[in-house]
């Protein structure tokens, strides 16, 4: 019975990494989503009560109207707050919550190096406007690593990045 290890890809002679399995970075980004949806919760929360309330009294018209300009205010303030997770948590750790609780790090493309601050912005402005701007996008772009050799989506590709796994005793995914 034959048995497939996960790919590894070369870096240099003396160094090779593990490209991450696809089902930790989903679990990944469900335990990013959960924290982003707790600490995001009380805005929407707030908001779906108030326009409950509205429609309770009967005032359809109005409380559409009404629930308009603080909804763009708090989906503004959900896409900021989830741009600054993955932007700064990657670009400082080389990893979000969820990634660092499976052993998930971002590194720049030739595995070697850490992922900066800059890739790290494009990635983070990829990944969460794309998802938010177009459902399909957030689809079309977390599907494509299921078909790339690297396991790469689509904000990778854009940010030059690939997502590995950290070996239990390594101290940081890059030496």
């Amino acid at each position: 019975m034959t048995v497939l290890a996960p790919p590894r890809v070369a870096a240099s002679a003396e160094v090779s990494i593990t490209l991450a399995a696809r089902w930790r970075r989903l679990l990944a980004f469900l335990i990013d989503a959960v924290i982003l949806t707790l600490v995001t919760g009380a805005l929407w929360g707030r908001l779906l009560t108030s326009f409950a309330n509205q429609l309770g009294s009967g005032a359809a018209r109005r409380a559409f109207s009404h629930i308009t300009g603080p909804y763009v205010l708090v989906l503004a303030l959900t896409v900021i707050l989830a741009v600054l997770y993955y932007w700064l948590l990657t670009g400082y750790w080389g990893t979000t919550i969820g990634k660092r609780s499976l052993g998930l790090w971002v590194v720049c493309a030739d595995g070697r190096s850490p992922v900066s601050l800059r890739r790290s912005a494009v990635r983070a402005l990829v990944f969460v406007l794309g998802g938010e701007v177009l459902f399909l996008f957030f689809l079309v772009d977390n599907g494509w690593l299921l078909g790339d050799r690297q396991r790469r989506a689509l904000h990778d590709k854009v940010a030059r990045t690939l997502v590995v796994s950290r070996p239990r005793s390594a101290k940081s995914p890059v030496q």
